[in-house]
């Protein structure tokens, strides 16, 4: 490679990134240096700032630099609400779209392979459990890991201390396939408000 080793330390440091490959990090690597040093050395604090205090919140896992989060410690929201989501983005598209309760952030879906891992879902089972709960909201993005992911949960719940609290899915407004941080605030919006309540887990059982 012709480019000196700093520069090419810095190539391989952005190929790291998602969707980014060689000539995006080139691209990126050379507009970094046409900013100067202070535009660079911006970024570079700004990552490091970032890093030195972003963390998961305790109660909900969603990103914050407090602990709990600002929307865990706002009286005006309904607590008693939790909307589970698969990922951060997916807080800030469901904020746009007006959610007013709290949420429960996975940080990743539930794999059909375990072996390939997957978020736990102990924080969430601990939430539950203690009776506080009024309604759990899954709102995994609609496709096939998504699904799947809410059907664990469902059983979940079947199996812990709470086996008759509600729970309801987005109502299928939001297509199938994609994903939720992509989704349109509007569609967000109808598709919360007219979210369709699941059957009790061994409701069927029971009724057989």
């Amino acid at each position: 490679m012709a480019y000196p080793e700093a520069m090419a330390r810095l190539l391989a440091e952005l190929e790291k990134l998602p969707g980014v490959g060689p000539r995006t990090a080139e691209r990126l690597a050379h507009h970094l240096i046409q900013a100067g040093p202070e535009g660079a050395l911006a970024l570079a604090r700004a990552l490091e700032a970032v890093v030195a205090t972003v963390k998961p919140c305790s109660t909900c896992r969603h990103l914050s630099d407090r602990d709990p989060c600002a929307i865990c410690t706002d009286a005006t929201r309904d607590q008693r609400r939790i909307l589970v989501v698969e990922q951060p983005r997916d807080v800030e598209a469901m904020e746009r779209a007006g959610w007013r309760g709290v949420y429960h952030v996975l940080h990743g879906s539930l794999r059909a392979d375990r072996a390939e891992g997957g978020p736990s879902l102990d924080p969430l089972l601990r939430r539950i459990e203690k009776g506080d709960v009024a309604e759990l909201i899954l709102g995994t993005d609609p496709d096939f890991e998504g699904d799947g992911t809410a059907l664990e949960i469902a059983e979940l719940v079947k199996r812990s201390r709470r086996p008759d609290l509600p729970m309801s899915r987005l109502a299928r407004g939001v297509p199938t396939g994609s994903a939720i941080e992509y989704s349109n605030p509007a569609v967000l919006a109808e598709a919360l408000a007219e979210r369709r309540l699941l059957a009790r887990p061994g409701a069927a059982e029971e009724a057989s």
